[in-house]
């Protein structure tokens, strides 16, 4: 694998980070967690497990998404040739843009959608419901996470051919907050409060690094394929 892969994915991670604790996201991983903590009583390592299995749902709906979009992009001869030619100078806008709307460039008057109200989601029993959570409550696109996901991972993963890794790891990331919560809980941490307080003052200034990281890397990735000056 290239280092423009390892890149790739190491964004995709983080991306998935930042989309996970800005604030329409972060509301599902809380009502995940909220879920997740009745389970702290039951047995030992319970609410890891339950964690673990909503990560898994989530990365494992982004992943079954990624994967549709990617091939079907892929499979039409005339996409792949661009991406393969013209891969890096699609990107740079793309970052560019991105970064501009992390940073509420465009006005906050558009407030989102959602397929459904996943907040309101209960789940009845068993292990497989926190995997079902993780599934339904990644198909809560809000405009951060619509953007990031499908503006920045799906365009990282057809320009590598990665339709599995790049969108799974971004799923990952989404969830790393909760599964952070509940290995908090299960070594005594009883108040999500808490952690969820910790990922709000994490997104203050993770945010706008990331931005600007992806203007930079636009513009760095515009002046050396669109212009050629690097």
């Amino acid at each position: 694998m290239t280092p423009e892969f390892w890149a790739a994915a190491a964004t995709a991670l983080w991306t998935g980070i930042i989309t996970s604790v800005s604030p329409c996201p972060m509301a599902t991983n809380v009502a995940a967690l909220s879920w997740i903590s009745k389970h702290s009583g039951s047995h030992k390592m319970a609410v890891l497990v339950h964690g673990l299995l909503y990560a898994a749902g989530r990365a494992l709906a982004y992943m079954v998404i990624g994967f549709l979009l990617v091939k079907s992009l892929l499979s039409a001869p005339a996409f792949s040739f661009f991406m393969q030619k013209y891969g890096n100078q699609a990107l740079s806008p793309v970052l560019v843009l991105a970064g501009m709307y992390m940073l509420d460039m465009f006005g906050g008057s558009f407030t989102g959608f959602n397929f459904f109200d996943m907040t309101r989601f209960k789940a009845k029993a068993g292990a497989l419901s926190s995997l079902l959570m993780g599934m339904l409550f990644a198909l809560a696109f809000c405009p951060i996470s619509a953007a990031l996901y499908f503006g920045m991972t799906i365009p990282l993963a057809a320009a590598h051919s990665a339709p599995f890794s790049i969108p799974l790891l971004y799923g990952l990331g989404t969830a790393l907050p909760v599964i952070g919560a509940a290995v908090a809980l299960d070594f005594g941490v009883r108040k999500a409060s808490a952690v969820t307080g910790l990922a709000g003052r994490f997104e203050r200034w993770a945010k706008p690094v990331t931005a600007w990281v992806f203007i930079a890397a636009g513009v760095y990735l515009g002046l050396k394929y669109i212009f050629g000056v690097i």
